[in-house]
């Protein structure tokens, strides 16, 4: 046999050892009534999922709360779902096309193609402003004359009174990098941020981490809370997921996880505060 030969003999055997590994079933072990246990066969689906944003998405779309909580859902059924992250659009658009079979993060009033499972995570979108600059906002009528920050597409998931209070505004903006806009507000080039709650809080906290600096925030529940759940094509992917869902909240899993990631953002908030109480105190008065 020539080198050449044995080169593409290695390379085949390559291809083919992968190929099996990639089209061979994974099992579950599984208990009968009797306490027998059983195999049974997990179907691997496509799901598509937004781009890293904290405490939500991390690491490449592989942890996070969103993406540890459905992981957790989908152990309770037959199917493994693989995560294919992209911008929100394209997420929707690839779905439609049939280029999925599922996506993560949708809007419960909203309609759509295939079939929408029930909600399985929510965001509180607020205002944040800095608390030392005494910024009152009761309403949506209150961010008209302020300069906004706030993630993409927000004009069109926060409803038409907030896209018709933006427009008069005198400097908005929409940016996908949510984690600048807690940055952007303690550099004063805006006046509010406008996104979820858990998300800016983080990243208050990853601005800490990084820089050093903690400036309080006051937060204005100006915005009602949205809803997710998951879409799929096939209902009976919808089924499993619904019935996954409850098994988690009725075992306390659901709380566990949620506490996991969101709780440790609180406790890193309240010590800045203590921080900042004790520096204070501690710094001296000037007569």
């Amino acid at each position: 046999m020539t080198s050449d030969n044995f080169r593409l003999l290695a390379i085949a055997t390559l291809i083919f050892a992968a190929c099996s590994t990639v089209l061979s079933p994974t099992y579950a072990n599984q208990q009968d009534p009797n306490g027998t246990t059983k195999q049974q066969t997990r179907q691997s689906i496509s799901v598509a999922i937004r781009r890293d944003v904290q405490p939500y998405v991390t690491n490449h779309g592989s942890a996070g709360f969103e993406i540890e909580l459905v992981e957790t859902i989908f152990n309770q059924t037959s199917y493994i779902p693989s995560f294919i992250q992209m911008p929100r659009v394209r997420m929707l658009q690839t779905f439609k096309a049939g280029g999925t079979d599922g996506l993560l993060t949708s809007n419960v009033t909203l309609s759509g193609k295939g079939c929408l499972t029930d909600w399985y995570i929510q965001h509180q979108n607020v205002g944040v402003t800095l608390a030392a600059r005494d910024t009152t906002i009761s309403g949506l009528e209150d961010i008209a004359d302020l300069s906004i920050i706030t993630f993409d597409g927000a004009r069109s998931f926060l409803g038409p009174v907030f896209a018709a209070e933006t427009k008069k505004s005198p400097r908005y903006m929409e940016s996908p990098d949510q984690k600048i806009h807690v940055s952007l507000l303690y550099y004063g080039y805006f006046d509010v941020a406008i996104g979820d709650e858990w998300i800016l809080k983080m990243a208050q906290v990853d601005h800490k981490r990084k820089l050093g600096t903690y400036k309080p925030l006051t937060i204005h529940r100006i915005l009602p809370t949205t809803l997710y759940g998951a879409r799929f094509h096939d209902q009976a992917v919808c089924d499993a997921f619904n019935s996954g869902l409850r098994a988690i909240r009725a075992s306390g899993q659901y709380e566990t996880i949620a506490s996991k990631h969101l709780s440790r953002i609180s406790a890193h908030i309240a010590d800045y505060e203590k921080e900042l109480a004790s520096a204070s105190k501690a710094a001296p008065i000037n007569r």
